[in-house]
């Protein structure tokens, strides 16, 4: 459903569109939400039970707000997303819907009322950003009505082990701060627990699947990456 390459020089990523892109979530009517569930675990029901990007690991479905205004990848079916400016935006996986139509009108009521059901984000390290799995008109009902919205967000985790790795030094050097002073003592506690906080945080790399065929450029329309890309 999406392509990318990283330039050479680690400047940004082009990518590319393709069609088949489908919702990984059943439809919300508007009665669900009014009676809003508990969406994280209504969400993880739904992944679990259907088709999605899930494989084998340890996962986070986190609430998730962008770090300053929204941005969203432009052009279509193609686009480049400019490292050098910071960019950990949305990628939507096909055009959004019109703001005129009636799935986003109703959507819109939602918004304005505030019970607007979260965008589904999927975390993706090849892009250093999100990409929209589900929530394509909801995200046109947000922007119609001016609003940032509510978003949950997938991401692959660190695995019981690997955290247990992570809180080694913090473990080992627990044993220390027994024998230091009580000004010592409280500096390295505000250390360990910000370590400890931090790990759930922590997203790792990104996997991505073969394509049909021997390589990518089968699976690319003509021209694409762009000349001179390497």
């Amino acid at each position: 459903m999406l392509l990318a390459h990283v330039e050479r020089t680690n400047y940004g990523v082009h990518f590319m569109r393709l069609d088949g892109a489908k919702p990984v979530l059943p439809p919300i009517t508007a009665q669900e939400a009014r009676e809003p569930p508990s969406w994280p675990h209504r969400y993880v029901t739904w992944l679990a039970d259907g088709p999605g990007p899930l494989y084998p690991g340890w996962w986070t479905l986190q609430p998730w707000r962008p770090p300053g205004p929204l941005e969203l990848a432009t052009g279509h079916p193609s686009g480049y997303l400019d490292w050098l400016e910071g960019w950990q935006g949305i990628v939507p996986l096909r055009p959004l819907p019109d703001p005129g139509e009636g799935r986003v009108k109703a959507h819109r009521k939602l918004v304005r009322d505030g019970l607007l059901p979260p965008l589904l984000l999927w975390w993706v390290s090849g892009l250093d950003g999100w990409v929209l799995l589900d929530g394509h008109a909801r995200l046109a009902a947000a922007l119609a009505e001016d609003q940032i919205p509510p978003s949950l967000a997938l991401a692959l985790a660190p695995s019981p082990a690997q955290m247990e790795e992570s809180l080694g030094y913090a473990t080992r050097a627990h044993a220390l701060v027994q024998t230091q002073n009580e000004s010592a003592k409280r500096a390295q506690q505000w250390h360990f627990g910000s370590v400890y906080a931090g790990i759930p945080g922590e997203r790792l790399r990104t996997r991505a699947w073969p394509l049909t065929g021997d390589s990518w450029q089968e699976a690319a329309p003509p021209g694409w990456p762009p000349t001179g890309v390497q």
